[in-house]
């Protein structure tokens, strides 16, 4: 049985003492992927790194939703994949590598995670790339053949047999060319649900190498992008596949009007391009009044910028990060409890989410002005009186020890 809590009302006053130069002061951030850029980093913009992984520890790997079919290769660490033509996967036995360096290679969409080297042939449902979707089993059949050669240089062929999408399971089938070494391998993704993906080496099995993904909002690493219209190996960052990003290039560089952006998804919208090599004095340069909105999981807006790049022989990329607001307006958290009602001209009833122990709500503008805040220490529900503040849009933040989640609020007249 869950306690109930109680909750007063502590203060009503506005916040005079809040200082919002400090909301806005720049952080300085740097991470370092080592030489040849040997490993990957999982950065929060909130909290800093999150995880450093060595690159070459895992080859292919299956995002975990239950319902998708995306499957991508570790292309920046050299894997490389190649679509069998000469059959579908009833042609295991008489699989050939004649003329193989004339066969497509495939790479990772550098735009949609989801789109891995392994969909690249996909039409659309039901056709996945590497299979079909069943109405029947609601499962996706493998039906192609694949060539992987990983950085060590041994070929394997390939066939993603089966994904069992009720049971989020994988089942894969790959030996060496010539028949040797043949196994079938059941994967379970379930354990790692709370991951962006679940990643796998064909010498060492499931590997541990992401942190949850609701830790982290930025990857630094290497991976295939595209220039001038071609796949091109590129050391840049890569969202978070929930995250929502802008770009702004040649403006002011004290610019922060984050509310007109259009904010969007897709892994490569920072990418690689923030930066390049300067053939005179042989050393990357950041480019000028370039800047970046992110809004992060755990805080707010986010502007970044970067400042340096040092290329492959220390993997070190300085930068700074400044919260603009406290929550991208719109992007309402799970257990961000319940307004009602909203719209409204005088009074809110908050409900709260049962994990509320203590802490505060608070009311803001979308500058990220803070207006007023109230103490949170009783019940599930509480009444806040808004009548004083003009109509519009605002932003109400509930703050359980150090977790924040957030309700945009409508006034009206």
């Amino acid at each position: 049985m869950k306690t109930k809590l109680t909750i007063s009302l502590m203060s009503f006053a506005l916040l005079v003492v809040f200082n919002f130069s400090r909301l806005q002061a720049q952080t300085p951030g740097s991470i370092e992927m080592g030489p040849q850029y040997a490993n990957e980093v999982f950065f929060s913009l909130t909290t800093g790194v999150v995880k450093v992984s060595p690159r070459n520890i895992w080859d292919i790997a299956f995002y975990t939703n239950a319902f998708s079919a995306g499957i991508i290769t570790n292309d920046g660490a050299g894997v490389e994949l190649y679509t069998y033509p000469n059959a579908d996967k009833d042609g295991w036995d008489s699989f050939d590598t004649t003329g193989f360096s004339g066969w497509n290679k495939m790479y990772n969409d550098p735009s949609d995670w989801e789109n891995g080297a392994f969909n690249r042939n996909q039409k659309g449902h039901p056709d996945y790339g590497w299979g079909v979707y069943s109405a029947t089993s609601h499962d996706v059949i493998g039906d192609s053949l694949f060539l992987v050669k990983t950085p060590d240089g041994i070929f394997r062929k390939l066939n993603i047999v089966r994904k069992y999408s009720s049971l989020n399971k994988y089942e894969i089938r790959f030996s060496l060319l010539d028949g040797q070494q043949d196994q079938t391998v059941t994967l379970d993704v379930n354990p790692y649900v709370d991951k962006a993906f679940m990643a796998y080496s064909f010498t060492t099995g499931i590997v541990d190498r992401e942190p949850a993904a609701a830790s982290w909002d930025i990857l630094f690493t290497k991976y295939y992008g595209v220039v001038q219209n071609t796949p091109y190996p590129v050391v840049g960052v890569l969202l978070n596949p929930v995250v929502k990003a802008a770009r702004v290039a040649k403006t002011d560089p004290a610019f922060t009007d984050w509310t007109n952006l259009d904010f969007e998804t897709g892994s490569d919208i920072i990418g690689h391009d923030w930066k390049y090599f300067d053939m005179n004095s042989f050393q990357y340069i950041v480019e000028d009044s370039l800047m970046y909105f992110a809004k992060a999981q755990q805080s707010g807006v986010i502007k970044l910028v970067f400042e340096s790049f040092s290329g492959s022989s220390t993997g070190i990329a300085t930068f700074t990060t400044e919260l603009i607001s406290p929550m991208g307006i719109g992007e309402v958290s799970a257990d961000a409890g319940s307004i009602y009602p909203n719209p409204t001209s005088g009074e809110l009833n908050l409900l709260l989410p049962g994990n509320v122990t203590g802490g505060i709500a608070a009311i803001y503008d979308l500058s990220g002005r803070i207006l007023q805040e109230w103490t949170i220490t009783g019940t599930e529900s509480m009444k806040l009186d808004v009548s004083h503040f003009k109509p519009g849009t605002y932003v109400l933040m509930t703050k359980n020890n150090s977790v924040a989640s957030f309700n945009k609020v409508i006034l009206v007249k």
